[in-house]
This record gives structure tokens, sequence and C-alpha cells, in this order.
């Protein structure tokens, strides 16, 4: 059990948030190039499909052209939820646009290791990625902060927990719950509707 004191509220990555990570990663003059695309990857694939970075580590350029061939992607997950489930993309295929801008040409892994043409390890993966947020964003935000904005957004659009747990492959829907969280500028309107 931690200490108390010791936890943090997080903010989920909402869209504002996402545009910021990635004009940053373009801007940023102290990346490489290789580095620049595993984080514009990392982050695009996090936002539309609100995975965890686990789920994502071993993704190559196949999955990505299913994904924009079918609109959809069945994730056999062999890491926290064990369960396999269905990501899909919306009909209009605005979500495809930004899935083709991540697609490798060497049709390899997306996130190899440096000289290599393996994946890299989720938690270097994970540590690159919080690094990036932490700078641009603040302590507030990490990784897992693009599963929040997933599930606070589908819930804001008025999805049912219970549909968003499936979605998410969640297995109690009290966690979902916990996710769907009112972000800054819902309580801040909720006050100035109050009558004091």
């Amino acid at each position: 059990m931690r200490p108390r004191g010791t936890t943090r509220a997080k903010k989920p990555i909402l869209k504002k948030e996402y545009d910021r990570l990635i004009a940053a990663v373009y801007r940023s003059l102290d990346l490489q190039s290789g580095t620049k695309m595993k984080l514009i990857s990392a982050f695009t694939l996090l936002y539309l499909t609100g995975c965890r970075v686990s789920e994502i580590v071993e993704f190559c350029a196949k999955d990505v052209e299913q994904m924009i061939a079918h609109n959809e992607f069945s994730l056999t997950n062999r890491t926290k939820t064990r369960k396999s489930r269905l990501i899909s993309f919306d009909s209009d295929r605005v979500q495809v646009e930004f899935l083709k801008k991540i697609l490798p040409l060497d049709g390899g892994p997306l996130f190899k290791r440096n000289n290599s043409n393996t994946p890299m390890t989720a938690s270097a993966l994970k540590f690159m990625m919080n690094s990036f947020i932490h700078k641009i964003l603040g302590e507030l935000y990490s990784t897992h902060s693009f599963r929040a904005g997933y599930i606070t957004a589908a819930h804001q659009l008025g999805q049912s927990l219970e549909h968003i747990r499936q979605d998410v492959g969640h297995k109690d829907i009290a966690t979902t719950a916990r996710y769907a969280i009112v972000t800054s500028e819902e309580i801040s309107r909720g006050k100035n509707l109050r009558t004091w």
C-alpha cells in the first residue's frame, strides 16, 4: 500500500494534449528521426485505441496495414488482460488517415531497438515516452493518460460504461468508472453554474 500523500491526481490526454505532443515531436531539434517516428507512432496508437504500451510494443507494418484495410484489428493480448479484443476505427475513416502517417516503409516493427529489427521492450518504450510527455505536458501526465483520455472521451460522447469496459478490455466495470475522469474544464463549468 502506498504511504499517504504519495499519490497524485493524473490527467487524461485528450485531443489538445495529443496535438501538443505531436507538434512538440516535430519541432524538437534534440530527437533523431527514428525516435521522432517511434514517439509519433506510439502517441497515435495509444490515442486512437486506448491500448496499453505493452499491447502496442510489438506492432509491425502488417498490423497497421490491417487496421487501414479493415478499419479494425484483433488484439491477441498476451499481456495484462489476457483476453483478445477487437479494436475498431471510425467508419468515416478519419482515424485511418492518422494510421497512414505512421505506417513504416520497411515493413518491420514500429518500435525497433537501435540497430536491430527486433522490437523494444515495453519498459524501454514507456520510459522514452514518459520522459517526453513529462517534459511537454508535465508530471501529471504519463503513457497511461492516453488510456484515461480514451475512456473519458468515450464517456463524454455518451457511450455506456459497459460498452467502454468491453472496448478497453477491463474485467471489472469499477475500473472503467475510475478512468472516466471529469476534466478540469467540466469542473470549472460546473462551479460557474452553481449559485453561491
